[in-house]
């Protein structure tokens, strides 16, 4: 059954803080995330004239900024601009830096980027103390412009998209919007040849793009699990090295998301691969791995969101133990354990490793997520609650 097309939020949930955080304070707003997540789209919510709005795969604009940055800016209306993909000039930061020198104080300035911004340090002197970092995930149940703060989760809990709807279409904006599940297949696919065949020229050269395409399409069979470089070099065929380099370009590329181990203070922890998860997870096949991912993303979006909103220090990890004694996932808020969260299907009763973990590590929240729908119960002995997917998830941001 194919879901029906969802009306899109008029506000992200990143936008206020942009605007009255950054900008307000003379700060350039730094805002990456997967390509076609909407960003270009949030940034030009920030723009009073249409003329503000300067892209590098402009070819005029392009030649105007590697000669004279201030000059190519000059043409511009009222307020703050707007620098699409800018990282992929070679030497953006130190041109980004004189802009901002010069005309910091009087021009806000929003940058955009499909990969992560701070792994562009090919040339220039440092931005550090003149930007602010954000990270735009897709939607997500609870998308909403005043996400609730790390006190305040599961304080409202009505969905925003329905969640069968994020499961069959995901959250980038064009499928999810569209509401047509063959056209979100076919979305997920281009996607992915656009970002293997043209957005990682600009991070990092690769010669072998074929052998990184059949790495990618192996990914969606790895979701949830241990990431094995190992097997996966068995698979690509290239050198154990060059695995590993490609998924930490992924990675970058806001493709994976990899979930790491967290050790602290437990003993007898494993220091076990990361897990991994995918933005873009319509390849996974299987309900299980699909609720895990979305799951992830979520609780990731959180993190992020906590963290660019100066709420904390928030880190998303995983436990498991020598004994293979594992949660799916640990939310770790200024280095230490705060929730714990579990992926289960119909398995209502809470799960031991669940138990043993949050009373070792004394964990603020601690919760089992079931699918069946209008399910939460609480066991206070335990210090958890078992609840559906659908509530839990529409609690985050």
């Amino acid at each position: 059954m194919t879901p029906s097309p969802a009306p899109p939020p008029r506000t992200r949930y990143l936008e206020a803080a942009v605007r009255d955080d950054a900008l307000a304070d003379h700060k350039m707003a730094f805002l990456s995330g997967p390509r076609q997540v909407g960003k270009t789209t949030l940034a030009r919510t920030l723009l009073s004239s249409p003329h503000n709005e300067f892209s590098w795969d402009d070819q005029r604009f392009r030649i105007r900024w590697v000669k004279d940055p201030v000059g190519a800016v000059a043409d511009r209306g009222e307020g703050p601009i707007l620098l699409d993909e800018i990282h992929k000039d070679r030497r953006w930061k130190s041109r980004l830096k004189g802009l901002w020198d010069l005309r910091g104080r009087e021009l806000p300035i929003v940058v955009t980027g499909s990969a992560r911004l701070d792994l562009f340090r090919r040339s220039g002197d440092s931005l550090l103390g003149r930007y602010l970092p954000y990270r735009l995930h897709p939607f997500t149940l609870g998308e909403r412009p005043d996400p609730p703060t790390p006190d305040r989760i599961l304080q409202q809990t009505t969905p925003v998209f329905p969640f069968e709807d994020l499961l069959a279409l995901g959250g980038f904006p064009e499928p999810l919007l569209a509401g047509n599940q063959a056209r979100a297949r076919r979305w997920s696919r281009l996607r992915t040849e656009r970002l293997v065949y043209e957005d990682l020229r600009d991070l990092r050269h690769v010669h072998d793009l074929q052998a990184l395409r059949v790495l990618a399409d192996l990914l969606p069979d790895r979701v949830g699990s241990p990431l094995s470089v190992n097997s996966l070099r068995e698979d690509v065929g290239v050198a154990y090295g060059t695995v590993r380099e490609w998924v930490q370009i992924l990675e970058a590329l806001y493709h994976v998301l990899l979930v790491r181990p967290w050790a602290g203070r437990l003993s007898r922890t494993l220091r076990a691969e990361p897990k991994l998860y995918l933005y873009d997870f319509l390849p996974v096949e299987g309900p299980g791995p699909r609720r895990e991912n979305l799951a992830a993303l979520h609780l990731l979006k959180a993190c992020h969101a906590w963290t660019d909103l100066a709420h904390g220090d928030f880190a998303l990890h995983y436990l498991r133990t020598r004994e293979k004694h594992e949660v799916d996932f640990l939310v770790v808020r200024d280095r230490r354990p705060w929730m714990l969260v579990e992926c289960k299907s119909n398995d209502h009763e809470p799960a031991p490793a669940l138990r043993k973990f949050s009373g070792l590590l004394r964990t603020r929240f601690n919760f089992q997520l079931v699918d069946t729908r209008g399910y939460d119960r609480a066991y206070p002995e335990h210090h958890l609650r078992v609840l559906d997917y659908e509530r839990f998830l529409a609690g985050l941001p």
